[in-house]
């Protein structure tokens, strides 16, 4: 990450550019009492989920009229990320922002992110750790401070054509073994149609460290060194890349989103996916279920129900040192409605982290998100400021192994062990 940072902060030609799109940073002026508030929320949320973001916030906006204003900005995932860590340094930044809970312990830890406590302190607005999924909470810790609220939990589930099963008679799977007797009953009996096509590159990290946790593998050890290159990280890529290349239920070499395409056609019985997409599967007029990746890639007596997940958090990035309590106060606000209120974000696929959302009856009324697993089978990528330098290295070793049936999951561990090695050792410098 501080490698990433100095790389980024050289390109001083698009601050000016930056700026200018979104009128400046934080203003050095306090608000006054009494005065409505205006906020600067940025997010990546560009797809049919910003749709949903976007008519969330209106109804922020609707329920505090002459109080508080938040003005969204978002752009697409790669820029928002080099936004925020070329303007927060330079005091251009946003009063609150989404980030992948992965993420928050390195921004921490770079001094980008505000604790939170301290401003719930001064607001005395109430947010607490038991009305919030436990390990995504806890999870948003760094040196025993709160750096962020979280608003969602995310993953991916099996999105299963209902017409297909009806047709030959076949139960919703429950296991691996039933999984693949359905994918092969159906793809031995229709022309031109795959059991389970999987994208060689996407979602593929999520599969594989899904496989990894249910094979009682780790990301990373207590030393925060990588730890997949190991038996069990051996079984989770094996695991995976078998239902290409021995099971033969996907074709090999499929682009990103081609499986997508196919189940949303007809052309596939079972398709990996994330929630996030959700909206995009129900639009296609596809009849179809979800069921979870619980008991599917490994058997580990404790583990074989996990499922990978993430979260997108809340954070107010450290722009300024001295924002007004007036602020403080409007930012926690925010965080609280929109966590609160999260059934109406749940529309895009996404499941409320806040209990309290989860309860309403407008969230109970949506069909499809309990298929994705239960609340306690999620599981959040493990806790450490260099945790992208350690474990990022495996994806493009997943996807080479998918594509190649003659891979050699050791030596493509070893590989992504390697690289990890050396990119935490630039990393601490």
């Amino acid at each position: 990450m501080r490698k990433k940072l100095l790389s980024l902060l050289i390109l001083t030609v698009m601050i000016t550019l930056l700026s200018a799109c979104r009128g400046g940073g934080s203003t050095t002026e306090d608000p006054v009492e009494g005065e409505k508030i205006v906020l600067k929320y940025w997010n990546s949320l560009t797809g049919a989920d910003g749709d949903v973001m976007r008519q969330l916030v209106k109804q922020f906006n609707d329920a505090h009229k002459n109080e508080i204003e938040v003005v969204e900005t978002f752009v697409n995932e790669v820029d928002y990320y080099t936004n925020l860590n070329l303007l927060v340094p330079m005091r251009k930044g946003p009063d609150v922002a989404i980030m992948h809970s992965y993420l928050v312990q390195s921004y921490a830890d770079e001094g980008l992110l505000r604790p939170i406590e301290p401003m719930l302190e001064s607001s005395e607005i109430e947010i607490k750790a038991e009305d919030y999924i436990t390990d995504i909470f806890n999870s948003l810790y760094f040196e025993d401070e709160l750096y962020a609220i979280p608003l969602d939990v995310h993953t991916v589930g099996i999105y299963y054509n209902k017409t297909l099963l009806e047709k030959y008679d076949l139960e919703v799977p429950t296991n691996r073994e039933e999984l693949l007797a359905a994918a092969n009953t159906v793809q031995a009996g229709e022309e031109d149609v795959w059991g389970l096509p999987i994208s060689t590159v996407w979602p593929s990290e999520w599969i594989f460290t899904t496989s990894l946790y249910q094979n009682g593998g780790l990301e990373i050890n207590s030393e925060l060194n990588p730890a997949y290159n190991s038996p069990e990280g051996k079984a989770a890529l094996e695991a995976v890349a078998d239902l290409i290349h021995v099971e033969k239920v996907s074709p090999v070499n499929l682009s990103v989103d081609q499986d997508l395409f196919m189940f949303q056609s007809g052309k596939a019985l079972f398709h990996i996916q994330g929630s996030w997409m959700l909206r995009s599967i129900i639009e296609s007029k596809i009849e179809f279920g979800v069921i979870p990746l619980s008991n599917m890639f490994g058997t580990n007596t404790d583990t074989k129900n996990q499922i990978s997940a993430r979260s997108h958090t809340f954070v107010v990035p450290n722009d300024s040192t001295d924002m007004h309590e007036l602020k403080e106060a409007a930012v926690m606000t925010f965080i609280k409605y929109m966590t609160e209120n999260a059934y109406v974000w749940a529309q895009a696929g996404q499941i409320p982290a806040s209990n309290v959302a989860r309860a309403t009856a407008e969230y109970q009324a949506l069909p499809y998100l309990n298929g994705f697993g239960a609340i306690e089978n999620f599981r959040v990528a493990a806790q450490s400021p260099y945790f992208h330098e350690a474990y990022s290295p495996i994806y493009s070793r997943v996807t080479q192994a998918l594509a190649n049936s003659n891979y050699n999951a050791q030596t493509l561990l070893t590989a992504a062990e390697n690289e990890a090695l050396q990119l935490l050792a630039e990393a601490r410098q």
